[in-house]
């Protein structure tokens, strides 16, 4: 979140598309989730979520902006 835009409206938007990510695990993200087991495993599922969140923010504030 350091990166995105500073107001309220993208803070809940990214958090929102970690959430999406998160809980829908797309492709690499359900990867990690089936083979990496243990602590690890979660770690690297949710990291994913948030490099994917973080990617899709900033497309989406470049395109807005």
């Amino acid at each position: 979140m350091l990166a995105a835009p500073p107001s309220w409206v993208w803070i809940v938007t990214g958090f929102l598309l970690f959430r999406l990510f998160d809980i829908s695990k797309p492709w690499p993200i359900n990867w990690v989730d089936r083979y990496v087991g243990g602590g690890l495993g979660i770690m690297l599922d949710d990291l994913l979520a948030g490099l994917l969140a973080a990617l899709c923010l900033q497309m989406l504030a470049w395109w807005m902006l």
